[in-house]
C-alpha cells in the first residue's frame, strides 16, 4: 500500500491535536533534520505529555519517523496534511484506484462531496534518485533540511502555475481545481497514455501529431511557456485529441536554454511518431511552426 493510500485510510482518525503536531513538524522542515520535543512545545503550545502521546499515534500511522534527536515528518505525513485540508474543503470525500505510479508522482482517482470525479497527483520527486533530482531541478536547494519534501511542494506549485496558464491560453490540458502542499487536484481525463496506445487505437496518427504540435505552439505563443518534458509519457489520448498532463518543469521563452528545451520537446514527440507510426515531419519546420515562425505545417 502506498503512502497516500495509508494516509487516506488514517486521515479521518486524526484528532485536532494530531494535526497541530503534524503542522508543527511541517513548519520546521527547512530548519531541522529531526525536531526535539522542546521545539515542538514552543511551536504547538501543547505540553510535552500531549506532544509525546500525539507523536506516538503519528508514528504508529507512519506519518513521522523517530530518531535519537527527535521526530521528522515523512512523505505519508505530508500526504495526510494535504488530504486533511482537501477533505475539510469538501474537495475530496474518498480516494479510489491508482491511475499511475511513476518516478516522480503517484496519481489516484478521487471523488468530491458533490459526487464529482477528479484526479489527485502527489509528487514524489527524489524517490528514485535524490542526487539526480538535485541536478535536474532548478528549485532544488542543496543546503535545505528535508529537501525532498520541499522540492515536491515546489513542483506542485509549478504544476499549478503551468496548468492555469496553459488552460487559459487554450492548450488541451486538465483543469486545475486545487493544490495543497505537494498534491495537485485536477479534472479527470478519460483516455490512454500515448505510450500505451497501439497502432489500431489511433486512426490518424499524423493528425494527432499535428494536434500535439499545435498545443506546443499555443503554449509557446499564448501561454508563454514551454513544457520542458514533453513525450509520449505525459500525453493522454481520448480517441479524438491529445491532453498534455504534466507541467512541473515548464520554462518561459526568456529562459537561457529555452530554444534547446523547446527543440528537445519537439524532437521527442517527432521521434516517437516516426518510430511507432512511421510518420515523419521535418524537425526544422516543426520547430519553426512551434515558435510561430511558420503559419502551418
Amino acid at each position: 500500500m502506498s503512502s497516500a493510500q495509508i494516509a487516506s485510510k488514517a486521515v479521518k482518525q486524526l484528532d485536532p491535536e494530531d494535526i497541530i503536531v503534524l503542522k508543527g513538524l511541517e513548519k520546521t522542515l527547512t530548519r531541522f533534520e529531526s525536531i526535539p520535543i522542546e521545539a515542538l512545545k514552543r511551536i504547538t503550545k501543547l505540553d510535552a505529555g500531549k506532544i509525546e502521546f500525539r507523536l506516538g499515534r503519528l508514528n504508529a500511522f507512519g506519518f513521522v519517523m523517530k530518531s535519537q534527536f527527535g521526530y521528522t515528518l515523512v512523505s505519508s505525513g505530508l500526504d495526510a496534511l494535504a488530504l486533511h485540508s482537501l477533505v475539510r474543503r469538501g474537495l475530496i470525500s474518498g480516494m479510489g484506484r491508482s491511475i499511475g505510479m511513476g518516478k516522480e508522482s503517484d496519481v489516484y482517482e478521487v471523488i468530491s462531496d458533490a459526487g464529482e470525479k477528479a484526479v489527485i497527483k502527489f509528487y514524489r520527486i527524489g524517490r528514485i534518485s535524490f542526487r539526480a533530482t538535485r541536478l535536474k531541478r532548478s528549485y532544488s536547494k542543496p543546503d535545505a533540511h528535508n529537501q525532498w519534501l520541499e522540492i515536491n511542494i515546489e513542483a506542485a506549485r509549478k504544476e499549478e502555475e503551468g496548468l492555469v496558464r496553459a488552460l487559459a491560453a487554450g492548450v488541451t490540458t486538465p483543469k486545475f481545481i486545487a493544490r495543497d502542499r505537494h498534491a495537485v487536484l485536477m479534472s479527470e481525463v478519460e483516455g490512454l497514455m500515448l505510450h500505451r496506445c497501439r497502432k489500431e487505437d489511433i486512426e490518424n496518427p499524423r493528425e494527432l501529431l499535428k494536434k500535439i504540435l499545435e498545443n506546443t505552439r499555443t503554449a509557446y505563443l499564448k501561454a508563454k511557456i514551454i513544457n520542458g518534458d514533453l513525450s509520449e509519457y505525459n500525453i493522454l489520448f481520448d480517441g479524438e485529441k491529445p491532453w498534455i498532463i504534466d507541467w512541473p518543469q515548464y520554462v518561459n521563452p526568456d529562459h537561457p536554454n529555452a530554444s534547446e528545451i523547446l527543440e528537445r520537446d519537439v524532437e521527442n514527440i517527432l521521434g516517437y511518431f516516426e518510430r511507432k507510426f512511421g510518420e515523419k515531419i521535418d524537425q526544422r519546420k516543426a520547430l519553426e511552426y512551434a515558435k510561430g515562425e511558420k503559419k502551418s505545417l
